[in-house]
């Protein structure tokens, strides 16, 4: 990657918030950015972990990805049990 991470990171939040501010979402405050990136010329995978402001903390980083997955999990839960009450119904 070049350039700074600073940079980076700025770049970063501005292109998230301007989607947001399109799709009327809101304003963006934090983010954490977790994308698996493919290196073409070593075949190798990594996971890329970037956050807006860059100085977020570990604790409020691992606080918004636990918030994620528990919300992801809740949602499955919700759409497992609405499969069932469904397929009870038939």
């Amino acid at each position: 990657m070049s350039g700074s991470r600073s940079q980076f990171v700025a770049d970063l939040h501005e292109a998230v918030a301007g989607v947001l501010r399109t799709h009327g979402a809101g304003l963006l405050s934090r983010a954490v950015l977790l994308v698996e990136v493919f290196e073409e010329a070593t075949g190798e995978i990594g996971l890329f972990v970037e956050t807006s402001p860059p100085d977020m903390s570990a604790w409020d980083r691992e606080g918004m990805v636990r918030y994620a997955a528990l919300d992801l999990a809740g949602a499955i839960t919700a759409s497992r049990v609405a499969d069932v009450q469904q397929d009870e119904e038939e």
